[in-house]
């Protein structure tokens, strides 16, 4: 492979990695406005007679949006039993002659994407208490978002799970 080619995979990977904490950050302040809002919402419906489980699913809603990184260890725990990566750090790997930035940057994108899935799932959660049917598609993208989020256990447990050739590609690009 050209050698550019490469470095450019290492430079975009490297820049990938300030999105992450751009997902946590932009997720705590939607946390606080979604809690702001549905307070305001259930401060107006309180006289009114009109339900408050919108404003309540919101109050739920905000929270889990604020604890973004505790929800995000939450889930991961649940299913992979580890925390969530705090960062994307680069993927250890073994020597793959040359293409450990390719791989980094396909780990880093991956990653990226299944952070904004959970976030995007959150807050489909709060759609479906305002009577729109999003609670299973909710559930679906922040499982997938998990899964994409901590992708090396995953690959590597998928690749214990099936063995042989399968086995031997994952550990070979992801490291044992």
């Amino acid at each position: 492979m050209d050698a550019g080619f490469l470095e450019a995979c290492a430079s975009l990977a490297a820049s990938l990695q300030h999105f992450y904490p751009l997902i946590r950050t932009t997720a705590i302040l939607c946390g606080l406005a979604v809690t702001g809002f549905s307070l305001l919402y259930l401060y107006r419906s309180a006289g009114s007679g009109r339900s408050a489980l919108p404003g309540l699913a919101g109050l739920v809603t905000g929270a889990m949006l604020a604890s973004f990184p505790a929800v995000l260890d939450a889930l991961s725990m649940t299913l992979f039993q580890q925390s969530a990566p705090k960062d994307m750090a680069s993927v250890q790997t073994k020597s793959l002659g040359g293409l450990e930035n390719m791989v980094a940057l396909a780990m880093a994108i991956v990653m990226t994407v299944g952070a904004y899935q959970v976030l995007k799932g959150l807050v489909m959660l709060k759609q479906s208490a305002d009577g729109a049917h999003a609670f299973w598609p909710a559930v679906t993208h922040m499982a997938g978002g998990i899964l994409c989020l901590n992708i090396r256990p995953f690959m590597l447990a998928l690749g214990t799970t099936f063995g042989g050739s399968v086995q031997e590609v994952v550990t070979a690009l992801l490291g044992g």
